[in-house]
Parts: structure tokens; C-alpha cells; sequence
């Protein structure tokens, strides 16, 4: 079982999207696990609508200070690109109308300041050989800033040495080696690190130090490595938003200690940092160890932010495997809008929370995930926190398992969740501390509070009703409408709520 051995952890192609400042309408929902992708390209997974408003915009490169090739393809050589990236500043490309692919034979250097705009029309390819950029700086040093915009990336690699303890075979597109990233409007397929290790982790990108990555509108699919199977960064600030990650992999076995296999999308540790999610999908991706699509282990409660993102369909091996959706551990969680659906392990099939971390979720739906025990959520050793307005329906392997938990619900429908092989509950392992009203069905078992309202919610079925991520409406007869107290403002879809709002993530209409 998990344990703060984790916290070792990690020492560790076209699209062009419109960045839009503005809420729009949807999550996305990504591709399943075998949906459209491409070998050598970035495959046919959109990032989901511009549903958050985004922390930078596009660079300015109507003026560059270098512009690679004269007009043809022929002339957007390697070394072309090569002399282009070592100048810095702004760097576009001139290669005709067409769509090109420029290998490069071994990894670009980045010492400078540097912008590269591929326009939508430009691919760096590591030929399956090379890593594709190095931003060569140190650990506490936040500069050179890169930013890649409207660019694709594929088949980066880095040498795959079994079993390393190099945290440098990480980021098999970009390895951030101090400084900071920005990526805009790209895509990432087919990238790889090394395939175990301990710490190792970023199939795609890897990013280390005092900087900062953020990721705007683009799109991970079908990367792999160790750990992180999409990402995988140390210490540094984290924001990501409006992007799409699915299909990634994280190879390695047996977690930490061990040879890594945590974060089938992204790993994160790090001390006095703060993760950020918005708008987000996750679908498809895969663990061998814990986190099939979200590791992050902390160490001060530091801040995990999520807000309108959808986990779906993402997946721990199933005999060991633990944490199918998100594993969250010594860390705040503020999470809101947000759907964790359908994915599946052997423990905790939705989210594993552990190890004095403060969950507050609100206008939250944990529907439908699969796992031996606590499909829907496992607590682990002394979490507190509220869950508001939150729906945990339909999981098989109970709704809410673990005890010492300090966890309070309020405005709660824990309902329909069926039994799991560890014991003999179906909604809830321990009864939990109480904020305001909450209901379960059926009442069989644990009483999920005391003094619970035991009644059908009626919920239909997990599907798109409009917002930005799937939800479940009780129907209008639903014993859950108008009971609430506390409410928030809002509910999952946005809608607004009244001050005697329903029990759960939504509203019925």
C-alpha cells in the first residue's frame, strides 16, 4: 500500500487552436484509450474548449529576430534551426505552404530568451533518437524563458538506460533543466524517456527548478516514460490550462522506491509549489504503479488546484495498481466543477487522497470508476476537509473507503455504489463527520453520517447536460431538491443555485 515512501518521488503532430480569454462551453472529453491517434503525428485529439481563462497569451512574432528557411522546404534544415535557437529572441519559419518536419539529430540547446512559432505548420521531430530541446540553465535559476507556440512535437527520446536514477533521461520533446517553459497551442505525440527508474519522469517534457511551466490549448497524446508519462516536473510552479492529455504512459514498476510507473499523464513533486488545473482532460492514460492519470505528492500541504477538468477512462494496473483517476498525496486540494468518471484499478478507483492531506471538493460528480476497494475515493491517514455539493454514484468497489478521515460532508449524495472485494460496504467503509444534510441509498451498511437521509436521488445517468463537464441530474421527483443549506453560488454546470439549493453537483434544471 502506499505509504510516504511516495514522497521520494521524482527527483525528478499539427493543431492550432485559438487561445481564448474567455469561459466557453466544455471540458472536452479528449479521446478514449484507442481513440484516432497516429504514429509520427499528433493524432486526433483536440484540447477541449477555451473553458478558462488563460494565465499568458500568444507571443508577438510579427517582427522575429531570426526567420528559418527562404520559402522552400529544403531550406528549413536542422542546422538552420539550430543557428536560429542559439541567437534567441523570436525565431519563425519561411518553408512554403505546406506543412514541414525538421529532425534534428541531436538535442537543440536553449541558453537564451527564446520564442519558436511554428504558425501551425511546423513539426520538430526527434526521429525517434534525440531529445528535441534542452533548456540549459540550474536548479535556481528561473531564466531563460521558453516559449513554443503553435508547434508539434514527436518522437523525442532520450537514451532508455533500465532502471536509472538519472533525472536527466527525463523529457524525451523538452527538458527544462532550470529556467522557465511556456507552451502555447501545440501538440505532443509519440515522445519518450527512459522506460523505468525510479526518478526519472516526462516522456514529452520534463521541467526542474525554481521556474515556472505553464501549458495553454495544446494537446499530449501517446507519450511515455517512467514516470510522468506526459509530463513530469520538480519544484517549480505549475499551471496548466484548456489542454488535452491522453493515451500517455507511465512504464516504469513498482512506484518509490522501485522503478517508478506514477503518472500516466503527469508527476509533480516538490516542497512550498503550487499545481494548477483548469479546464483540463485527461482520458486514456495509464500507471503501472499509482496516479493513471495525476502523482503528485507534496510535503506542506502545498495548494492543488482543479477546476472544470474532466478524468475519464484512465487506468492502474488492475492487480496492484492504485489510484485509477488522481493520486494526491500531503497536499490541499481545492477542487470545483469537476467530473472523475470511469476509470479503473485495483485501489481507489476515482481519487486516492492521503496522508493529512485537506480535500475541499465542491460541485463535484466521482461516478462510475471500478476498483477492489474505495472505487470512488480512497481516504488514507488523517485527511480532513469538506465535500460540498458532491455526487459519488455508481462506482463499484464502495463510494467513499478508508477510515481516519476527518473529512465532513454536506450537501452530499453518496448513492447506488456497489460492493467491493475488501469488505462488506457498498456506499461507505466509515461514517464521516457532518456539515449540513446529506443523503444515501440504499441505507444498507455504514451510515455515511449520522442522522442521513436514506432515499433514492433519482440521478440519471452520467452524460453531457450542458456545462463544461458530464453530470448526473436527479430527476424533478428527486428527494435531494431543495433541502441544501450552505450552498454555493453556482453549480457544476454553472447554473445558478437557491439558498435552499439540491443535495449534490446539480441542479435539476
Amino acid at each position: 500500500m502506499p505509504d510516504r515512501a511516495f514522497s521520494l518521488l521524482l527527483r525528478v503532430a499539427f493543431l492550432s487552436v485559438s487561445v481564448l480569454a474567455a469561459a466557453g462551453a466544455g471540458c472536452g472529453g479528449g479521446g478514449g484509450a484507442n481513440a484516432g491517434g497516429t504514429a509520427g503525428t499528433g493524432g486526433t485529439f483536440p484540447p477541449p474548449s477555451a473553458t478558462c481563462v488563460v494565465p499568458t497569451s500568444l507571443v508577438d512574432t510579427s517582427s522575429p529576430t531570426t526567420v528559418v528557411g527562404d520559402g522552400s522546404a529544403a531550406s528549413c534544415t536542422e542546422a538552420a534551426f539550430r543557428s536560429a535557437v542559439a541567437i534567441g529572441g523570436g525565431v519563425t519559419f519561411n518553408c512554403g505552404s505546406t506543412p514541414v518536419i525538421i529532425t534534428v539529430t541531436s538535442e537543440v540547446p536553449v541558453g537564451k530568451n527564446t520564442t519558436i512559432d511554428g504558425a501551425g505548420q511546423v513539426t520538430l521531430s526527434g526521429g525517434g533518437t534525440s531529445r528535441i530541446l534542452h533548456i540549459t540553465s540550474a536548479w535556481n535559476v528561473a531564466t531563460p524563458l521558453l516559449t513554443v507556440q503553435n508547434l508539434s512535437f514527436v518522437n523525442g527520446f532520450t537514451s532508455d538506460v533500465p532502471n536509472t536514477s538519472s533525472t536527466a533521461k527525463g523529457g524525451g520533446a523538452i527538458f527544462q533543466d532550470g529556467g522557465s517553459l511556456t507552451v502555447i497551442n501545440s501538440t505532443f505525440s509519440h515522445n519518450q524517456c527512459a522506460s523505468t527508474g525510479q526518478d526519472v519522469s516526462g516522456g514529452a517534457i520534463n521541467g526542474q527548478g525554481v521556474g515556472t511551466l505553464i501549458i495553454v490549448g495544446s494537446t499530449f497524446s501517446d507519450n511515455s516514460g517512467s514516470n510522468g508519462g506526459a509530463v513530469g516536473t520538480q519544484d517549480e510552479n505549475v499551471t496548466i490550462v484548456n489542454t488535452t492529455f491522453a493515451n500517455n504512459s507511465a512504464t516504469g514498476t513498482d512506484g518509490n522506491p522501485g522503478n517508478g510507473g506514477d503518472g500516466g499523464a503527469l508527476s509533480y513533486d516538490g516542497a512550498n509549489v503550487s499545481l494548477t488545473f483548469c479546464g483540463d482532460s485527461f482520458t486514456g492514460n495509464r500507471a503501472n504503479a499509482a496516479g493513471g492519470a495525476v502523482f503528485r505528492v507534496g510535503y506542506h500541504d502545498e495548494q492543488v488546484k482543479i477546476d472544470r477538468c474532466t478524468f475519464d477512462g484512465n487506468s492502474v494496473d488492475a492487480n496492484s495498481g492504485n489510484a485509477a483517476g488522481l493520486y494526491l498525496e500531503y497536499v490541499t486540494i481545492n477542487m470545483s466543477g469537476t467530473t472523475i468518471s470511469n476509470n479503473t484499478g485495483h485501489y481507489g478507483g476515482g481519487i486516492w487522497i492521503g496522508q493529512s492531506a485537506i480535500a475541499n471538493l465542491t460541485n463535484v460528480t466521482i461516478a462510475n470508476n471500478t476498483a477492489a476497494g474505495g472505487g470512488g475515493v480512497w481516504f488514507a491517514n488523517g485527511v480532513t476537509g469538506t465535500f460540498l455539493n458532491v455526487t459519488v454514484a455508481g462506482n463499484t468497489g464502495d463510494g467513499l473507503f478508508g477510515g481516519d478521515t476527518g473529512v465532513k460532508l454536506q450537501n452530499t449524495i453518496v448513492a447506488n455504489n456497489l460492493r467491493g472485494t475488501l469488505d462488506g460496504t457498498t456506499n461507505c467503509a466509515k461514517q464521516h463527520g457532518s456539515s449540513g444534510p446529506n443523503l444515501q441509498f440504499p441505507s444498507a451498511g455504514t451510515q455515511c453520517t449520522s442522522s442521513i437521509t436514506a432515499a433514492d436521488p433519482a440521478l440519471g445517468p452520467l452524460q453531457d447536460n450542458g456545462g463544461p463537464t458530464k453530470t448526473m441530474l436527479p430527476a424533478s421527483s428527486s428527494p435531494a431538491i431543495g433541502v441544501g443549506t450552505g450552498c454555493p453560488p453556482i453549480d457544476q454546470r454553472g447554473n445558478p443555485r437557491s439558498s435552499a439549493c439540491t443535495l449534490g453537483a446539480v441542479e435539476p434544471t
